[in-house]
């Protein structure tokens, strides 16, 4: 099983007092398989999937158990995340420009990141080459600066940073919500290579949109 989450239960913290966003949410996703996650607007999706990987304030652990793999999260402790995050478990934002450093070229982004988990850039760029092919990107984006991508561009090409070292689970927060039909097909058309692909072993899909769900998902859950 690539992830349980049982009786998971998170707040927010407010000047005010505890606001209750999660409540003992139990489920489970399978290897191989995209999880599609929907639900009205406030129902607590991305506060869910923002806990499994990164779980700052306001945002307050309450209790709960999350495991990757066989081994227990610990989502309560930040810096203890530090060694899952992107290896273990990845997420692709909902705004792919706010990933992105406008004043860095991609190329030399994408070294800094991989630099930071220890990897050589130069002995993985061959497999950056054939992932940005997998994407239908040019080779020569990462030459370029985020602002001279287009949307779906800068979504496809977060979609290869968050997988350059093959996680366990891939989260998918709303990927297609900014983008035109034509788009949002191809970037879901393209999550689904990611997963053949073995770019990662699983994914959680958020999205309003149920009909890519129906396309592309294997299981679906309501919030």
């Amino acid at each position: 099983m690539a992830l349980k989450v049982e009786n998971l239960t998170v707040y927010y913290q407010t000047t005010k007092g505890s606001v209750q966003a999660l409540e003992d949410v139990t489920f489970s996703v399978q290897p191989g398989e995209i999880m599609g996650l929907a639900g009205e607007s406030g129902c607590g999706k991305t506060t869910l999937c923002h806990s499994l990987i990164f779980l700052n304030p306001p945002m307050k652990y309450m209790g709960g158990r999350v495991e990757l793999n066989g081994i227990e999260l610990p989502i309560w402790n930040s810096e203890a995340m530090d060694k899952f995050r992107f290896r273990d478990i990845s997420i692709i934002p909902q705004y792919a420009m706010n990933a992105m450093n406008p004043i860095r070229k991609i190329g030399l982004m994408t070294r800094e990141l991989l630099e930071a988990k220890g990897v050589n850039y130069h002995n993985n760029l061959a497999e950056i080459k054939h992932r940005l092919d997998v994407v239908n990107l040019s080779h020569d984006v990462l030459d370029m600066y985020p602002i001279e991508l287009s949307g779906g561009m800068k979504q496809r090409m977060v979609m290869v940073l968050s997988t350059l070292l093959n996680p366990s689970l891939l989260i998918a927060d709303e990927i297609t919500s900014a983008l035109d039909v034509a788009s949002q097909k191809a970037v879901a058309e393209m999550l689904v290579n990611f997963l053949q692909e073995g770019c990662c072993s699983s994914v959680i899909f958020i999205t309003h949109d149920i009909s890519i769900l129906y396309q592309i998902a294997n299981t679906i859950l309501i919030m």
